[in-house]
């Protein structure tokens, strides 16, 4: 059956159709930050934060070794993701640790998160190390100077209490200062210092509450150059473009040191090993007569169940060879016989 022609006045092209871009069931979302990849990545991070610190928590004296480690996972996030998914991370893992242990302990994590995060940011930009460290140390003394104010008001305490923890404080260091001097012997110098160390402990007291944002300067600023050493040691390893801190001569150094003071090492661990000996000798005398009498015992046993101590194997007898020497003839002839 013959199609109907087409008219040659009717060549005009069909009007187009809009196609309506429509996104697939199951597909990534748009936002870049926000993909499958950059999720999963954050959320590996997070968990090994959070592993980090319960850590820090639960495992007694070895598990102060972690707490360095605890901000590093959020450096490394937003040198690879940005800041939009680290701080996604930071709330996940904060919240996460409110569940499992506290919300002392999620909002301390939230805390180092975000000291990890201004750490990534100044890491980035290539700061120097001092400049990155001070403003870690800004946000951390910060935000704990204003939380002590914050618990002390929403948990109805007093404000002596602060008050007397920066006057213990004082006074401790007021002891040490005094023990050092006698031990040291600069007794007589350090009681013509020791008149305006008062007065200057006295004006502190005066004004705690600016000098209570000291202290907590002074307690945070080790732990977040800390924290910046792991970090950014271990960004750099990872081949992100960081300033590393300390620097690698730094540790090109220590090592070279290291080995010039090895025969130093094996020389003071000999002699550790000769003054201690009347304390590690008894010791070992005593071990070496248990061993002794357990394997004396142990043969008695043996020889009250009439069981035969095992013998050296002994040559071969004439006989066993000439015996060995007709199994193998034998053996030849059935093997030429077939």
């Amino acid at each position: 059956m013959d199609e109907p022609a087409i008219p040659a006045d009717d060549t005009s092209a069909p009007p187009p159709v809009e196609v309506v871009a429509s996104t697939p069931r199951g597909a990534e979302p748009r936002a870049p930050w926000a993909s499958a990849i950059s999720m999963a990545e954050a959320g590996l991070l997070a968990d090994v934060s959070i592993v980090f610190d319960l850590a820090w928590i639960y495992v007694p004296i070895i598990g102060t070794a972690f707490m360095p480690l605890i901000p590093t996972p959020f450096v490394i996030l937003y040198l690879r993701r940005g800041p939009r998914i680290a701080l996604f991370a930071a709330c996940v893992a904060g919240f996460l640790m409110t569940v499992l242990v506290g919300p002392h302990y999620g909002w301390r994590l939230t805390l180092e998160a975000v000291v990890g995060m201004v750490m990534g940011w100044a890491m980035q930009r290539r700061w120097a190390p001092s400049l990155a460290i001070l403003l870690g140390l800004f946000v951390s003394s910060t935000v704990a100077y204003g939380a002590a104010f914050m618990a002390a008001f929403a948990l109805a305490l007093p404000l002596h209490d602060i008050y007397l923890v920066l006057r213990n404080m004082l006074i401790s260091i007021g002891w040490l200062l005094d023990t050092s001097a006698n031990v040291i012997g600069v007794q007589g110098d350090w009681l013509t210092l020791r008149p305006f160390a008062v007065s200057a402990a006295h004006t502190m007291l005066d004004y705690w509450v600016f000098s209570y944002y000291i202290y907590t300067t002074a307690l945070a600023a080790p732990v977040v150059a800390l924290y910046y050493g792991v970090a950014s040691t271990t960004a750099y390893a990872l081949g992100h473009d960081v300033r590393p801190f300390p620097a690698p001569w730094v540790w090109r150094a220590l090592r070279v040191v290291g080995i010039i003071l090895t025969p130093l090492g094996w020389a003071l661990r000999l002699l550790w090993r000769v003054v201690t000996s009347p304390l590690w000798v008894p010791v070992w005398v005593a071990r070496a007569l248990a061993r002794h009498a357990r394997r004396k015992r142990l043969r008695a046993e043996v020889a009250a169940l009439g069981l035969a101590t095992p013998t050296a194997p002994t040559a071969p007898t004439e006989q066993a060879r000439q015996a060995l020497d007709g199994a193998g003839e034998a053996a030849l002839v059935e093997a030429s016989e077939r």
